[in-house]
């Protein structure tokens, strides 16, 4: 994502304030695809220090991401504030790249694992079947055969 600085790249101490929907479709995210979908809008102020570009705001969005448990796409709102300093050498002309800072924050705003809802049952780890769906007849519990002498240690259920 790119903003038009012309007003205040030559002007130092200057200030602009930007509004702008964010556009960051089908990003890599803590190595999950996540799709920023509308409605997200971002709010900025660009401030031109010295030998830098001061970036202080606000981003709302709505993320589309993958259940880490049962796999379902679902929604998830977030709103966070954004600081952050880009380099007078980073800048293309009178572009200035804001991607790597909006990136940078959302990885802050969002969990490591995404889980649709917290009472989420995920996988069935035997056959497969969403939990959240249906029940399924697999054992769930089955004891690996190396540790079946230690099952008549525990109290027997009743």
């Amino acid at each position: 994502m790119k903003v038009n600085i012309a007003e205040i790249k030559d002007d130092l101490g200057a200030m602009m304030t930007v509004e702008m929907p964010i556009a960051l479709n089908n990003k890599l995210i803590e190595e999950q695809k996540i799709t920023v979908v509308d409605p997200s809008s971002l709010e900025l102020k660009i401030i031109n220090s010295e030998g830098e570009y001061v970036v202080v705001g606000t981003a709302s969005l709505s993320l589309q991401a993958i259940c880490s448990r049962c796999l379902e796409k679902f929604k998830r709102s977030l709103e966070f504030e954004i600081k952050g300093e880009v380099p007078e050498e980073e800048v293309e002309d009178v572009e200035l790249d804001i991607s790597n800072i909006l990136v940078e924050h959302i990885r802050l705003a969002t969990p490591m694992k995404y889980i649709c809802d917290e009472d989420c049952q995920g996988l069935c780890p035997n056959c497969g079947k969403n939990l959240n769906e249906e029940d399924c007849d697999c054992i769930m519990h089955k004891v690996d055969p190396r540790l079946a002498k230690l099952e008549k240690l525990l109290p027997d259920k009743e």
